[in-house]
């Protein structure tokens, strides 16, 4: 469930890697202002979505473990986002990027991998049915995003929701993303609705568009 589509190139492409790899400290923490604000909002607009997806309220929440970096990853790093999380989702969710760890195991382009990713033995009990919400930056292929679902489906989670800051698309090169980019956009006259509060370059939530079809 996609916050944002993001065409290349565009400027969610530019925040989404500036938060974590801009040379400069002040343009890393003004993109991870936006980081914040942008995770903070769809979660609070589209609670009902979540909770729909995952038949019940979140019990845990945390990013797609990093395979390239030591330590925190760098959504967990973002000011504020972990406590914004937390706020939107409501209890019982909270915030825990202890959950699951990189393991080590290869991930290829569209070719997930589960054992990539570990949940530490101490944690399997909590986990055991619980509904978890993995957050990432960017999708492109989603095989990392993926293999982190699978880790944590195979741990025991009753039910996992990826949800990506920006779901890649290449307008420029594909006529199917560029079809799906303007079929996805807000119109200018969509009124008061959750997707019209998301601001400028907002695109449709996934479930609201699948429950106004099947309203419809």
């Amino acid at each position: 469930m996609p916050v944002r589509l993001c065409p290349l190139p565009g400027p969610l492409y530019t925040v989404l890697m500036g938060y974590k790899e801009a040379p400069l400290s002040e343009a890393r923490h003004r993109f991870a202002g936006i980081v914040d604000a942008l995770c903070n909002a769809f979660l609070r607009h589209h609670a009902a979505c979540l909770a729909a997806v995952l038949h019940g309220p979140v019990d845990f929440a945390l990013p797609v473990p990093s395979t390239s970096r030591r330590g925190r990853t760098p959504l967990d790093l973002v000011p504020g986002l972990p406590a914004h999380v937390e706020e939107a989702v409501g209890p019982p969710g909270t915030w825990s990027p202890g959950l699951l760890r990189h393991a080590g195991g290869p991930i290829g382009h569209m070719r997930p991998n589960a054992s990539a990713f570990a949940v530490p033995s101490r944690a399997r009990p909590a986990l055991a049915g619980a509904r978890v919400l993995l957050l990432d930056d960017t999708y492109v292929s989603g095989s990392r995003a993926q293999s982190a679902a699978a880790a944590l489906r195979l741990a025991g989670a009753g039910a996992t929701l990826i949800v990506p800051l920006g779901r890649v698309l290449r307008p420029d090169r594909s006529p199917l993303h560029a079809a799906f980019l303007r079929r996805s956009e807000v119109p200018a006259d969509a009124g008061t609705g959750p997707d019209r509060r998301l601001g400028p370059g907002a695109t449709r939530c996934c479930r609201c568009v699948q429950t106004e079809a099947a309203m419809g």
